[in-house]
């Protein structure tokens, strides 16, 4: 991270100097580069400080929508007073249930979820928590994250209403057709009750066949 002289410490520097490294050698050798040095070297991005507005030191996306969306959040970085992409395990979790078959009857499944990214809007009590997803990823699993996701955070703001706490959590499901209309959504203020097209189809009754 640029202007940042110590960002890690105890065995983080090993770990650092040693994605360096690989990142070097990805540089002056390419494809020629060892596969440990293409993977972490052609991935390893660093970014400016002042964009860098998350509480530890690397920001990690493991899949290509995760990714791009960690680009737009830097990218709008001046809309944020800070931002975090959660661990898969261990971070904020909620219970959900579903029904894994789409159609017949079948048992209910009880799990955790996590989302993904925990964002405070500028200059105010008001934190995003976005849940990202493929394009077209309509699935009974992820039409129970988004139920409740939304029923979680509708009670979780209700009883910070009552306690009379001025946070607010807004509750988002989206894929990368989204992003665009997101961060407008953002930039207006207009983020309370913003619905993306990804959980307005995943509120949508499922298809039963004739």
């Amino acid at each position: 991270m640029e202007g940042d002289t110590a960002p890690f410490a105890g065995q983080e520097v090993h770990l650092w100097e040693q994605y360096q490294r690989f990142r070097k050698q990805f540089v002056e050798w390419g494809k020629e580069a060892s596969e440990q040095a293409q993977a972490i070297g052609s991935r390893l991005v660093q970014v400016d400080l002042r964009q860098f507005k998350c509480p530890w030191n690397v920001h990690y996306a493991s899949h290509e929508p995760e990714r791009l969306f960690s680009e737009l959040l830097f990218e709008h970085s001046e809309r944020f007073d800070a931002f975090i992409k959660m661990p898969n395990q261990g971070g904020y979790a909620f219970p959900y249930s579903y029904k894994p078959a789409r159609t017949g009857k079948t048992h209910v499944t009880n799990e955790h979820f996590n989302p993904d990214f925990f964002i405070r809007v500028k200059g105010s009590h008001h934190i995003l928590v976005v849940e990202i997803k493929a394009e077209g990823d309509d699935s009974n699993r992820n039409r129970a994250k988004c139920r409740d996701g939304l029923r979680h955070f509708e009670a979780l703001n209700a009883r910070l209403a009552e306690a009379d706490e001025p946070w607010r959590y807004h509750f988002c499901f989206l894929s990368p057709d989204d992003y665009t209309l997101f961060f407008a959504a953002i930039q207006c203020n207009q983020y309370a009750g913003w619905r993306s097209g990804l959980m307005q189809e995943l509120a949508r009754p499922i298809p039963v066949p004739s």
